[in-house]
């Protein structure tokens, strides 16, 4: 007979003796009756057995139960034993019984119900009155996917265990694809578990990780605090690093993610982020990267001119106050112009040139909107700030709209206030004030022709006298003096539309094609007062001088149409848009002889949900030729994926393509590659290889990327299911 075992597997002395004294009792019995020829005197099968343990009734069923007397009242249970009690449940062919301790060995079978948890062992050892015990060589199983073995499992509360020797895997079989052992934990199964002195393992053959001091997993839960997997790699500019991150699991509204990241040319730096939500109308993140370049040499610093202390941060909030009041921050900063160069990740990190702080608080109404908006940058292209900030700026714009009393006339109105701000070079007030009047008259029904007057009042505190050299840059020279200026426009619109639908009759899937043609024209005069000597901080507002031109474009649409099936609706959606516009300048034409503005064109191409192509581009006629052309195609089939995509701009001399592709190569096998390319220096910014190939309980990803000036990473990622991924990073 197995000795009854105590909460946490303790073994008592009395109950040792109590139950050799019940053996002893028991085995001189069957002797008596084997020599007398008699069987042993067994129960046949009966009602259910009910007994009280622990101020709780428990139901107890088998094939045989047999109640030995004494004073420890020994019942044994043999053959499809089940005891039930509350939310417990134990199973097994032969059950022991102490009803005066509660104390149960079971053996044969074994099966645990904890709730809704089930527990296998070789021998379970339960207290039906404390409800702890032991389940020896024990497995379990966690919806959806946990599965946790060990050599031995304390039950200490409904659904928490005390682990020894035990193995954490979300992989199916007897020998998973992957495991954690540790030599003891805990685990709660409907939270989380976790452990000391852990290992990860390959097959249960290769121990990759060979020793983890700490090991955490939630169990059917998305969020739960505890230490994710290291990332470790090396490279020829940081050395040595590692990355440590820890999740906390603040509450339901709020989480973090931290890192501690290593560099053993660098320092010791901190990674995080902070994600929070306070209603369904307000939420936020805050993450940041921060190191302190200690093991880096003054002599390198020096020379890139960095300081010790470099990170950036980003902090975005976004409030809905009132259906039309809402609160947007988008808030970047760094501390200088070359941390994003050397610690960012992607191609877009690494090439940016600003980092800006927007603050808007938005007030929309039917035809009006109030916006008023806070601006700070950084430009990181440049080592002298001459950044101009605008805090705040304040902007009121309406609509085209119905006059009040004479419901032929329209009016438009945009007003606005900014102060400017400068490190180095003057800043200054301005206030703007531009209202129009508009007449449409719509002539024979075939073009509408709209007549409009206008008039702009912008005021300033500064007045331009010229330029000046400060910390080797040019600066406009200002001094205070209130001035402002008055300017008068009008002109007239000229506009109509024709449109031809053409039936195909499911011809490519499309029903019918309509055509549209939309010219139109806009004649515009100003004249003004004091036109000169303004400061000139926004080109769009300031540079707005003596105007005499004549604004043209033409627009090409076809729109498709899908058929309709007899529980469907037709699908509708624009197939080709051409935009070709351009200005004839009067007044430059007397000047200069060179009447005309750029031409610029758009373009867009997409004659199905698989297929999109867009360009726009703007060409000189004056022998500058192309200033600046873009190019988007996106393209899928089936299992591929393409991006193709190209920039370029004649004034700030940015020149470069890009292309994107993916595949599935296997059902659990896909690639991608990805490429930009600098043409006006002929060489490859960045390039990216690398493959994610996904198992029942893991993915394996691998990724090469090559980077101008020799700069090549590798990466080689774990993703365990349901737990995290861990990795390493290769650099030379």
């Amino acid at each position: 007979m197995s000795a009854p075992f105590l909460p946490h597997g303790r073994i008592s002395l009395s109950g040792i003796g109590n139950v050799l004294a019940v053996a002893a009792s028991c085995l001189a019995a069957i002797a008596l009756s084997l020599s007398l020829g008699v069987a042993p005197a067994w129960a046949q099968p009966k009602s259910p057995l009910t007994i009280r343990a622990g101020g709780q009734e428990a139901t107890i069923l088998a094939d045989q139960i047999q109640e030995v007397g004494g004073a420890n009242e020994l019942l044994i249970a043999v053959g499809n034993v089940e005891i039930t009690q509350g939310q417990s449940r134990l199973l097994a062919d032969r059950v022991e019984l102490n009803r005066d301790t509660g104390e149960a060995v079971a053996q044969g079978r074994v099966v645990f119900f904890d709730a809704e948890d089930r527990l296998v062992g070789d021998r379970v050892d339960y207290n039906l009155k404390t409800g702890t015990g032991v389940v020896h060589n024990a497995s379990t199983f966690s919806a959806p996917y946990y599965r946790l073995s060990a050599e031995r499992m304390d039950r200490v509360g409904q659904g928490l265990y005390n682990v020894y020797r035990g193995v954490f895997t979300t992989c199916e079989g007897d020998e998973p694809a992957w495991s954690f052992k540790m030599g003891s934990g805990t685990v709660a199964l409907d939270d989380i578990a976790y452990g000391q002195n852990a290992s990860f393992w390959i097959a249960d053959k290769l121990p990759l990780v060979p020793w983890l001091p700490f090991f955490a997993a939630a169990l059917r839960r998305e969020r739960q605090s505890g230490f994710l997997f290291p990332e470790f790699g090396t490279s020829s500019k940081k050395g040595l690093f590692a990355k440590i991150p820890y999740y906390w699991a603040i509450s339901d509204s709020q989480d973090m993610t931290i890192s501690l990241d290593t560099f053993t040319r660098r320092g010791v730096g901190v990674e995080g982020e902070y994600r929070y939500i306070l209603s369904q109308q307000a939420r936020g993140t805050f993450s940041g990267f921060f190191i302190r370049e200690m093991l880096r040499s003054s002599g390198d610093r020096a020379q890139l001119d960095v300081p010790e202390n470099r990170g950036f941060f980003s902090y975005k909030h976004d409030w809905q106050i009132m259906p039309r009041l809402s609160l947007k921050v988008d808030a970047n900063a760094t501390t200088d112009d070359l941390v994003f160069r050397e610690y960012g990740d992607f191609l877009q990190d690494r090439s940016r040139q600003r980092a800006e702080t927007n603050v808007f608080l938005s007030r929309a109404w039917d035809t009006w909107s109030l916006v008023a908006n806070v601006l700070w940058y950084q430009d990181l292209t440049i080592p002298v700030a001459t950044e101009l900030q605008r805090v705040p700026e304040i902007k009121l714009q309406g609509l085209r709209q119905p006059v009040p009393g004479a419901p032929y006339l329209q009016y438009q109105t945009e007003a606005s206030f900014t102060n400017f701000l400068r490190a180095v070079g003057d800043g200054g007030v301005r206030l703007d004030v531009h209202p129009r009047v508009f007449l449409p008259v719509p002539v024979a029904g075939l073009f509408t022709l709209t007549p409009f007057a206008g008039g702009r009042t912008t005021y300033y505190n500064q007045r331009a006298v010229g330029l000046r050299a400060t910390r080797g840059v040019t600066v406009e020279d200002t001094i205070h003096e209130d001035r402002v200026r008055l300017q008068a426009e009008g002109g007239v619109e000229a506009e109509t539309r024709a449109s031809r639908v053409f039936q195909l009759d499911g011809a490519g899937g499309i029903a019918a094609l309509q055509h549209v043609i939309e010219p139109r024209m806009t004649l515009l005069q100003i004249r003004g007062f004091n036109q000169k000597a303004n400061p000139q901080f926004d080109p769009s507002i300031d540079r707005i001088g003596r105007v005499n031109e004549i604004t043209y474009s033409l627009t090409n649409r076809l729109n498709a149409k899908t058929g309709s099936g007899p529980n469907a609706e037709p699908v509708r959606w624009e197939m080709v848009r051409f935009v070709v516009s351009q200005t004839l300048n009067l007044r430059r034409a007397i000047s200069q002889g060179q009447p005309f503005e750029d031409l610029t064109g758009d373009f867009i191409f997409q004659p199905n949900t698989m297929f999109r192509f867009r360009a726009d581009a703007a060409y000189n006629l004056y022998g500058v030729g192309l200033r600046s052309a873009n190019t988007d195609l996106t393209a899928t089939y089936r299992d591929v994926a393409l991006t193709v995509g190209s920039r370029f701009n004649d004034i700030s001399g940015v020149n470069y393509a890009t292309a994107q592709v993916s595949a599935k190569l296997l059902s659990n096998l896909d690639a991608h590659a990805a490429i930009g390319y600098d043409v006006r220096n002929g060489s490859s910014v960045e390039s990216r290889v690398g493959v994610d190939w996904r198992f029942q309980c893991f993915a394996i990803s691998a990724e090469y990327v090559n980077r101008h000036k020799d700069e090549n990473e590798f990466r080689f990622f774990i993703s365990l299911l349901g737990v995290g991924q861990t990795g390493t990073k290769l650099s030379r």
